[in-house]
C-alpha cells in the first residue's frame, strides 16, 4: 500500500483542479471511496513545497453515464435495471484547510497545486500534535480515542456555548469534559441546575434553594406563587390588596429569625391584622372588602406547608456561596424546588455580587455553568428574563478581563428555542451537536461559511459535537466525541 508523510498515513488520491490556499478537492483512488469518510483528517503534500493539514468535508460521487436531465445510453441501461459502465465514475471530497504544518501550524498562504498527493491519517499516526502541545484537552477526534483534542485555555474567559437538542449529550459533555477541563485550567465551577437532576446527583457539594438567603422580593414572589396568587388571575395576580399587605409585612417587619414552624402564625397575625385595620368602617367593623380579603388569605395560607417556610429562611449570602465554591471547587445550586421568577432572582442575586467584585478589579478564576440557557436569556426576554439577559451580557464583558467564564447550555441556537443574539455573540467558543430542524437557518448562517452542511448536524449521533471558536487551535471546526464511565463521578 502506498505510504507517505508518516508511518500511519495512506495515500488516497490527488488534488483536483481549482484548488486555492484555503480549500481543495481530492479525487479518490479507486476503492478509497469505501474507506475514506467525511471528517477524516488528511495531509496534502503540496507540489508547491509545503505540507498542508486539512479535513474532508462534503463528499460527491459522479458518473457521466448517469447524468439526468437528458436521455443517454447510461440512462437507458438504468431503465432496464442494468448497470452502465463505470469508466466515467469517480469520487471526490471537498477539503477544508486547517493550515500549513511544514514547520508548525500556520496559516496556509500558498496555492495548493493540482495533482498534489493526499494522504489520510490512520490510528497509528496521531495528527493532533499539529494543533499544539497543550496539556489541556477535550474528548477525542471522531472515531479515534487516542487522538485527544487540545484546547487553548487562555480563551476560557471568552465564554463557552453548548448547543444540542434534548438527548444530544449537552449535560454529559459538561459533566465529563468541560468541568474537568475548567478545573485543570484553574477555574472553580458554580453550576445553576435548573431541573435539579442533570448535575445535583453527580456532585458532592450541593446548595439547595432553602440554604440561600433570599432577597425580600424573591420571598414575596415565592410565597404568592405558592399561595396561588390568592385566587386572582391576569393582571390582578401581582396587583391586589392582599399582595400589597404581604409585601408590607415582608419588606418592613423582622421575620428572618422566626422559626419555620412559627412562620404561618406570624403571617396570619400580621397580614390579617393589617387587612383588618385598613378595611374597617366608621362603626369599627371590618367592611365587606376586608372580609373578602381575609377569607381569601385564609384559604391561600392553607396551601403553604412547613417546607415552604424552610425554603425562605436560608442564611447563605452570595459571599458565603462563593466561599464554599472556593473550598469545594465544584458546587451545584439546586433551584428546582421553586418557580421561574424565583430561580432567576437567585441567579441575579449571586451574579450581582460577582459583578461587584469584578468592578473592584478582582480576578475571579470562576466559571458559571448555566443549564437551560433560554430560561435566562431567551430570544425575546421579558420581565426578570430581561434583567438576567442584561446581567449575563455584563458578566461576559467583564469576565474577559477578570477570569470569569460563562458556560451556557441550550437546546437551540436562535429563535424561540434558542438564546438571545447579544449573548450568543459573546460565546466565542462553541460546541454544536445535533440540532433541531428549526435551527437549520441559523446553523446555515454560522456553519456554511465553514464548509459544514447544516443538514449533516440534524443526524449527528448523541455525544458528537463540532468544536469551533477561540479555544480550538484549529481555525476550522473539528468533530469531537468523548467516553463516559457511568460508574464514576465526573
Amino acid at each position: 500500500m502506498d505510504r507517505g508523510g508518516g508511518a500511519g498515513v495512506r495515500k488516497i488520491g490527488i488534488v483536483a483542479s481549482g484548488a486555492s490556499e484555503t480549500g481543495a478537492k481530492v479525487i479518490l483512488n479507486e476503492g478509497e471511496e469505501k474507506a475514506v469518510k467525511v471528517e477524516d483528517l488528511v495531509l496534502i503534500k503540496n507540489r508547491n513545497g509545503n505540507d498542508v493539514f486539512a479535513v474532508c468535508r462534503g463528499g460527491l460521487g459522479s458518473n457521466d453515464n448517469l447524468k439526468t436531465g437528458a436521455y443517454s445510453p447510461g440512462v437507458a441501461y438504468a431503465r432496464r435495471g442494468k448497470k452502465p459502465s463505470s469508466a466515467k465514475e469517480f469520487y471526490e471530497f471537498k477539503l477544508s484547510v486547517i493550515g500549513d504544518v511544514t514547520i508548525r501550524l500556520m496559516q496556509n498562504k500558498g496555492i495548493i497545486a493540482p495533482c498534489s498527493d493526499v494522504y489520510v491519517f490512520e490510528e497509528g499516526d496521531n495528527p493532533m500534535g499539529y494543533l499544539g502541545s497543550s496539556s489541556i484537552t477535550i474528548g477525542y477526534y471522531k472515531e479515534h480515542p487516542s487522538w485527544s483534542v487540545p484546547v487553548e485555555p487562555k480563551f476560557i474567559p471568552y465564554h463557552i456555548g453548548v448547543f444540542s437538542v434534548t438527548g444530544g449529550g449537552k449535560s454529559f459533555l459538561a459533566r465529563y469534559e468541560l468541568i474537568p477541563l475548567l478545573r485543570k485550567a484553574g477555574y472553580d465551577v458554580l453550576i445553576f441546575d435548573w431541573k435539579g437532576s442533570d448535575y445535583v446527583p453527580y456532585f458532592e457539594n450541593v446548595i439547595s434553594f432553602s440554604d440561600i438567603a433570599l432577597d425580600d422580593d424573591v420571598v414575596l414572589s415565592y410565597l404568592t406563587s405558592k399561595m396561588d396568587y390568592f385566587g386572582y388571575t391576569g393582571e390582578y395576580k401581582h396587583r391586589n390588596a392582599i399582595r400589597d399587605t404581604l409585601e408590607d409585612v415582608i419588606y418592613e417587619m423582622n421575620w428572618r429569625e422566626t422559626p419555620a414552624e412559627e412562620f404561618k402564625g406570624f403571617l396570619q397575625k400580621n397580614v390579617i391584622g393589617i387587612l383588618r385595620s385598613e378595611n374597617t368602617d366608621r362603626q369599627g367593623s371590618v367592611d365587606s372588602y376586608g372580609k373578602r380579603y381575609i377569607r381569601k388569605f385564609h384559604k391561600a395560607l392553607r396551601k403553604l406547608e412547613d417546607r415552604d417556610f424552610k425554603n425562605i429562611l436560608g442564611n447563605m449570602t452570595p459571599e458565603d456561596i462563593l466561599k464554599v465554591t472556593r473550598e469545594a471547587h465544584v458546587v451545584a445550586i439546586d433551584v428546582s424546588k421553586t418557580g421561574k421568577d424565583e430561580k432567576l432572582s437567585i441567579f441575579l442575586s449571586i451574579t450581582k455580587y460577582l459583578r461587584e467584585l469584578m468592578e473592584q478589579k478582582k480576578r475571579l478564576n470562576l466559571a458559571l455553568l448555566i443549564d437551560e440557557g433560554p430560561q435566562y436569556c431567551p430570544f425575546m426576554p421579558k420581565g426578570p428574563e430581561y434583567d438576567c439577559t442584561e446581567m449575563i451580557s455584563q458578566l461576559c464583558a467583564l469576565g474577559r478581563s477578570y477570569n470569569l467564564s460563562v458556560v451556557l447550555l441550550s437546546q437551540g441556537i436562535a429563535g424561540e428555542i434558542g438564546i438571545n443574539a447579544s449573548i450568543r455573540r459573546n460565546l466565542n467558543t462553541q460546541f454544536i451537536g445535533k440540532i433541531h430542524p428549526l435551527d437549520l437557518y441559523e446553523a446555515s448562517q454560522l456553519l456554511s461559511a465553514l464548509d459544514l452542511d447544516p443538514n449533516f448536524l440534524v443526524s449527528l449521533p448523541e455525544g458528537h459535537f463540532y468544536f469551533l471558536g477561540n479555544m480550538n487551535p484549529s481555525p476550522v471546526p473539528l468533530l469531537i466525541t468523548f467516553s463516559i464511565d457511568k460508574g464514576e463521578r465526573p
